[in-house]
């Protein structure tokens, strides 16, 4: 058995308080690379690296806004400080919200687009210095299947899920020539996150947890550690000629639909 090994890596979670961006940075940390969990919920970030540094991994915590360009370069700037490199970057943040279009507000539709659409923008921007400096790197962002197969109500979370995998696609081929990989990874239901959020104002929680289960092939939802094995799969040498993929790590979500 191969095991991924990121012991040469400083992996940047954005959004790693969160439910897939923690599973994340566990196991690159697991795996060696020193981990920046960042997270605009500083408490959330401290939580993960304080788990990860009483393993004996290296990890550090940094509250970054990701709606703000200059966060985001303090967010990178801080990681340089501490390790003197960044080879990787993944890009795990996102808000979701529901509602029918002509109810959605103006807010609603910029707050999700400056988090999950523009926020990877500006870490990216952000961290393409530090990637390129390295020699090598990795930039992995988090889409969805919701791309390509968009629930009823969702149609502005779609429209970022869908801007991410073109944002990935093109800056594969602008990154090529420095020896950084670009690629996506498309998640169906996550038992995490998002998938709480629903179920915790849910009027029938059993039933809709069943009703998702049974949208995939597997018939059970990802575990945030399905999607993090991914992740670091993608950012380790293992996936060394993997750039401008969209990765469906879906339970076949999208062969079923």
């Amino acid at each position: 058995m191969i095991a991924i090994d990121l012991t040469d890596d400083v992996v940047l979670v954005m959004g790693g308080g969160g439910s897939i961006g923690s599973a994340i940075a566990r196991t690159a940390g697991r795996a060696g690379a020193r981990v920046a969990v960042a997270d605009s919920q500083l408490d959330a970030a401290q939580a993960v690296a304080a788990e990860l540094t009483s393993q004996g991994h290296a990890a550090i915590a940094v509250q970054v806004d990701l709606t703000d360009s200059h966060s985001v370069q303090l967010c990178v700037d801080r990681v340089v400080g501490e390790w003197g490199r960044l080879t990787a970057l993944v890009n795990a943040a996102g808000l979701w919200s529901s509602a029918p279009s002509e109810q959605m507000t103006d807010a609603m539709w910029h707050a999700m687009m400056d988090v999950n659409l523009t926020g990877v923008f500006r870490a990216t921007r952000a961290a393409v210095p530090a990637l390129k400096a390295a020699g090598s790197g990795s930039i992995v962002s988090l889409s969805s299947v919701s791309a390509f197969a968009a629930s009823a109500e969702s149609a502005p979370y779609s429209a970022t899920k869908a801007g991410v995998i073109g944002y990935t696609t093109g800056l594969s081929g602008e990154l090529a020539p420095h020896g950084i990989r670009v690629n996506a990874i498309c998640p169906g239901w996550v038992d995490g996150g998002f998938t709480h959020q629903a179920l915790a104002t849910s009027a029938d929680p059993a039933a809709l947890r069943t009703a998702a289960n049974g949208q995939h092939l597997l018939g059970r939802m990802a575990t945030p550690d399905d999607i993090a094995n991914a992740a670091a799969w993608l950012i380790s040498d293992l996936a060394s000629f993997v750039t401008g993929t969209a990765l469906l790590v879906d339970g076949g979500y999208i062969a079923k639909h």
